[in-house]
């Protein structure tokens, strides 16, 4: 079969996309942003080292309400309108922070924000991976996490700008009050972006559906695959998108969507836990343990940030031409590989191994950036059928969450209780786990409509596909099937 052209990046989709994925640039510089103010906070406000924790850490915690909590509202109101409430929380909780006069406005602020967070993280993939050909799906998605390390970026250079000219309180205040900008940039842009046309076929409004996937697609689309986009989207029934007790209901007596929901949750159970918020939360206090001076710790961060977003770029054009499971079990054994490098300079003398240990953070930050960053809200995107997608998606983001929380909340200790070679050869051997597990697990969806994952999932319950190495990579340049 000869191989088809390759679907057109219209500038809808292009604007789409963009506007999209401002809310992952917001999710990353609200939660960077505060691991190099605190200090400033702390001195300005004269808080306490267990207030200041707060202040950090209750963000993380409100993140994972907010997406317990729009799970009904993503199905019935919409895409859109979630992630427009996000953009809200997002302006009213930086404007909050940066007015703060005392813990408690500085505690709601970050409240505030971390519902933003919660919400757009539920959101935003859902939202871009209904609106992109199965060609453009993977890549398309994994920008959201690509704008997540460039929020971390940028928010450490405002920090560096801030706290080099402006006076002990501005200084904090101003990189904290800055992230309002855009926010209300995203909020005013989805005025006049479409809703999801998955999401309204779904409840029956097919001809709204049918205008907004040919916007989508743009004038240089073939009429082919226009046509075979929008028999999809009719052959879809209404549903009632809002039942979320029924949802559960369906779920729990449906094997291939126990499988679905497992995976779903289980990749974003493994992203966390295998480690990568360890570094960036405590990227500095990891680096003096390896021995650095305080200074370059800080200094050495960014190249932390950096390493992550080299991985992520580098696995953009990756996702449709390598599929999912190539690249994330790789990830997941480099990630096993770097964490015991990590490890082993502990145990061999960190003193002597700190530039190893230094590598190995380093490797897995980069290994971790090619499949672990992007795969599983890639994964989640697609997985769900339409009528569970918000469902799927916020059980989905409170698991990562939740772990999130857990995984801040306990490093430290378990440093001080287990000894730091111990630490990191624990989180070793869970991203070997998950290797493992994913090589079972997870079935090949690259190329696959969001339609056809749905019968996939089903064959492989029941027995029709034999080993998850014969989900083949669907060529979506050369299937006819792929939409």
């Amino acid at each position: 079969m000869e191989a088809e052209e390759r679907p057109p990046l219209s500038g809808s989709l292009i604007l789409l996309t963009v506007f999209a994925v401002l809310g992952g640039f917001l999710f990353g510089y609200d939660t960077g942003v505060v691991s190099g103010a605190e200090v400033f906070v702390q001195n300005d406000l004269g808080l306490s080292d267990a207030k200041i924790q707060v202040v950090v850490s209750v963000t993380v915690l409100f993140a994972a309400v907010g997406s317990a909590l729009a799970g009904a509202p993503l199905q019935t109101r919409g895409r859109k309108p979630v992630i427009m409430v996000a953009s809200c929380f997002y302006c009213l909780g930086s404007l909050t922070v940066a007015a703060a006069r005392g813990f408690g406005e500085l505690v709601a602020g970050r409240v505030v924000l971390g519902l933003g967070v919660g919400l757009s993280s539920m959101a935003i993939p859902v939202y871009v991976a209904e609106a992109s050909p199965a060609e453009l799906r993977g890549r398309l998605v994994s920008c959201y996490n690509l704008f997540i390390v460039l929020g971390q970026a940028a928010a450490c250079g405002v920090n560096i700008v801030c706290g080099t000219y402006l006076g002990p309180s501005a200084r904090w205040r101003v990189s904290m009050g800055v992230a309002a900008a855009p926010a209300f940039l995203q909020l005013i842009g989805f005025f006049y972006l479409p809703e999801s046309p998955r999401w309204l076929a779904q409840t029956g409004d097919v001809d709204g559906a049918a205008r907004v996937l040919e916007t989508l697609r743009g004038r240089a689309a073939s009429s082919e695959t226009i046509e075979r986009d929008l028999q999809q989207l009719r052959a879809m029934e209404p549903e009632d998108v809002g039942d979320c007790a029924q949802g559960l209901s369906e779920v729990r007596r449906t094997p291939h969507l126990r499988a679905t929901f497992g995976l779903g949750l289980g990749l974003m159970a493994l992203q966390q836990f295998s480690g990568v918020n360890t570094i960036m939360y405590y990227g500095a206090a990891i680096l003096i343990m390896c021995g650095f001076e305080e200074k370059d710790s800080v200094a050495l961060t960014a190249v932390l940030a950096l390493a992550q977003g080299l991985g992520i770029v580098v696995s953009l054009p990756l996702w449709e031409r390598c599929g999912r499971r190539r690249l994330l079990i790789p990830s997941a054994l480099a990630a096993a590989a770097a964490m015991a490098c990590v490890a082993l300079a502990f145990w061999a003398g960190i003193d002597t191994y700190k530039y190893v240990g230094l590598l190995g953070v380093v490797t897995y930050l980069v290994g971790f950036g090619l499949g672990l960053s992007s795969g599983p809200w890639v994964v989640n995107a697609e997985i769900y059928p339409t009528r569970l997608r918000g469902l799927g998606q916020a059980a989905a983001c409170t698991a990562n969450w939740t772990a999130n929380y857990v995984v801040a909340a306990t490093f430290l200790s378990l440093c001080k209780a287990l000894g730091q070679a111990s630490t990191f050869a624990l989180l070793s051997c869970i991203s070997l786990a998950g290797a493992a597990w994913l090589h079972g697990a997870l079935p090949e969806t690259a190329g696959r409509s969001l339609e056809e994952i749905e019968d996939l999932f089903r064959a492989r319950s029941y027995g029709q596909v034999r080993t998850a190495d014969e989900d083949e990579v669907r060529n979506p340049l050369g299937d006819d099937e792929a939409m």
